[in-house]
């Protein structure tokens, strides 16, 4: 005991001389690196020559005034409608889901707003080490019990329990209003002159009135050889003929009816080779959308060139984030696991450098990925409402035979397509669009014809190929019940193969 208590006064000591003595700074603090899911693809392909439009209500902050809405429409011979409430929080978000329609289908759906929560991690596959976060972090440091204690950590584990409450009791403190979002895909094989789109754009506005927000996709705006892959020239062209050609219809006097504020102003749009989106925004709203970003994937050829992939749009409107993407997925019937990987690839790649400002305003909406992380991008799964639309390209499955299909979709007899749907079979395995939702399918389906009139492709001159559904428009919301579907469906538009 007496030599135990020398080496207690001997430690003491040394302990009150540490600090007159020189000391040594500390080693730079070790990266934190922590398991972080990626993202699983999930989802439905479109078919072309179909319009959809699609209303979306969203959710207003009240305590700034903040309305959510959402349009999106999908040319391609399918329209889709939807109506979703959003929400106004301090600390929470709400989100919403997308819809698909291609070539000749129309269809709508209404739904309610919805926050989201602040405390679910969402996948941003922007970071470069496959699935792992990798962030700086403070020094650890030692309590008076002994225990290892990092305040960053403690702060955000705090933080996210804090979220998590607040969110649990959001109806108590937020207010709910509605938008509508039109969303149309169309892939137009290299054609179009000057039919008018109001019968794809405009079809349902007498019933649900003009929408808030306007998404059109296109594909194939120019034939994809390898010029065209190669040289943007015409790519650019195309891409500004047709978005003339939208604007022009929104905005005709038919339209309008001489008022300024049922005008449309066009928000922003992205072309990749034969991709095109484009967004435009109803007067009222334009001063309430910011951090308006695009990008492009390219997972063509050599899985990079864009005669395949994604262009892709995220704004915030009012409180809400909203993220539109139309991609053109693999061909080919048989080609299932190609179009799979080219919806992950898409889904993993897409990002938008938003800014510290806007990153710390999503983080304040709930988005826990950009806080743990530290980045100034978001990833597509970071927003409230994700609308995913295009020629996606999944076909009836070759079980039935080409002949037997063409039999059903002449007759409209489709309960059988349905079932054996690859998209809706790869959804039910959970390997695309896991958690996205979509429209009934009762309308044919919308490839392939004949160019410039209303029958399926049976020229003995050409390849038989099997109808089907390639044109969709799904969506995906952080709140599954503040988004409604007002209408899916198809257009007749029949310029194009789709």
């Amino acid at each position: 005991p007496q030599q135990q208590q020398q080496q207690q006064q001997q430690q003491q000591q040394q302990y009150q001389e540490l600090p007159q003595q020189q000391t040594v700074p500390p080693p730079p603090p070790p990266a934190l690196v922590s398991n972080y899911p990626t993202p699983t693809p999930s989802g439905p392909p479109s078919r072309a020559t179909s319009n959809t439009s699609v209303h979306h209500a969203s959710s207003i902050n009240n305590s700034a005034n903040n309305q959510r809405s959402h349009h999106n429409s999908h040319q391609s011979s399918l329209q889709s409608s939807y109506q979703s409430s959003g929400t106004t929080t301090p600390p929470t978000t709400s989100a919403t889901r997308p819809t698909t329609a291609t070539r000749r289908s129309n269809t709508s759906a209404t739904s309610g707003g919805g926050g989201a929560t602040p405390t679910t991690t969402s996948n941003n596959t922007n970071n470069p080490t496959g699935g792992i976060i990798v962030a700086n972090r403070a020094a650890d440091e030692e309590t008076e019990d002994g225990r290892i204690r990092n305040r960053e950590a403690s702060t955000k584990i705090r933080d996210a329990w804090i979220y998590k409450q607040i969110r649990a009791r959001q109806d108590e403190f937020t207010q709910y209003k509605q938008g509508r979002v039109f969303v149309g895909t169309w892939n137009v094989n290299a054609k179009g002159k000057d039919e008018s789109l109001a019968s794809w754009l405009c079809a349902d506005w007498g019933k649900h009135g003009p929408p808030d927000i306007v998404v059109v996709g296109f594909q194939e705006m120019v034939d994809l050889n390898a010029v065209n892959v190669a040289v943007e020239g015409k790519s650019q062209a195309r891409s500004a003929f047709w978005v003339e050609r939208i604007r022009s219809t929104l905005n005709s006097r038919e339209n309008t009816l001489g008022d300024p504020m049922r005008t449309y102003t066009t928000l922003a749009e992205k072309y990749l080779v034969g991709l095109l989106i484009c967004v435009f925004v109803k007067a009222p709203h334009l001063s309430r959308v910011k951090y308006v970003k695009t990008d492009s994937v390219g997972v063509g050829v050599m899985g990079v060139m864009g005669n395949k992939g994604g262009v892709s749009l995220r704004l915030q409107f009012y409180d809400s984030t909203l993220c539109f993407i139309c991609t053109h997925l693999a061909a080919h019937r048989e080609n299932v696991a190609g179009r799979n990987a080219d919806f992950a690839n898409v889904l993993a790649k897409s990002s938008f450098e938003i800014g510290q400002e806007a990153v710390q305003e999503v983080i304040r909406l709930g988005s826990m990925s950009q806080w743990a992380m530290g980045l100034n991008s978001v990833g597509v799964s970071d927003h409230d409402l994700v609308f995913w639309f295009g020629d996606l390209n999944y076909r009836v499955d070759e079980s039935i035979p080409t002949e037997r299909v063409l039999e059903l979709s002449k007759a409209n007899v489709l309960e059988e397509l349905i079932e054996h749907d690859q998209l809706n079979i790869e959804r039910a395995q959970g390997r695309v669009f896991r958690d996205f939702e979509e429209g009934v399918l009762d309308f044919r389906p919308t490839y392939k014809y004949q160019p410039g009139t209303d029958l399926y492709e049976e020229r003995p001159d050409k390849k038989l190929r099997a109808p089907a559904w390639c044109d969709r428009i799904l969506w995906l919301a952080q709140e599954p019940g503040h988004v409604a579907q007002l209408n899916y469906c198809r257009s007749e538009l029949n310029i194009s193969d789709h």
